[in-house]
């Protein structure tokens, strides 16, 4: 089944790939996690696929704070798994859709911020930086 869902952020807009799954699409456990963080590539690919997933079923739930909290932490799964090639593919298929929900470079630090918190309080992403995410996803503002 194909489904098509647009929103429009800015102008732009950003269409759900037939590829992607909105339902029933979790797959990660905690086990796997493990695995991918220790350097498990086909896991790194299943944690980033999922994270795809994520910020679409957020683009068709048509909730802009969700969507860019879901593309930071996409650009976060692809930055720390940016040695993997099918990682690194899976991220330039769905980059532009990731780069246009952040407009400004204050909309980007706001998002950051909110995204930061949350993790910092489940003990996760310690020293990740706005500029890092920025450098990886080669986020660009007039």
């Amino acid at each position: 089944m194909t489904i098509l869902f647009i929103i429009i952020i800015y102008t732009m807009e950003i269409t759900i790939p037939d590829w992607v799954s909105i339902e029933n699409y979790r797959t990660m456990t905690a086990e796997k996690k493990a695995y991918a963080s220790n350097g498990n590539k086909l896991f790194q690919y299943e944690w980033m696929k999922e994270e795809v997933n994520e910020f679409y079923e957020a683009i068709y739930l048509q909730d802009i704070d969700e969507i860019r909290d879901e593309a930071i932490g996409l650009i976060r799964t692809f930055q720390q798994f940016q040695d993997s090639k099918r990682v690194v593919s899976l991220w330039k298929k769905v980059r532009n859709d990731v780069l246009h929900v952040f407009p400004t470079h204050r909309i980007f630090i706001e998002a950051f911020v909110k995204w930061h918190k949350k993790k910092l309080q489940k003990n996760q992403a310690k020293g990740v930086t706005p500029e890092e995410l920025i450098h990886i996803s080669k986020l660009k503002w007039k």
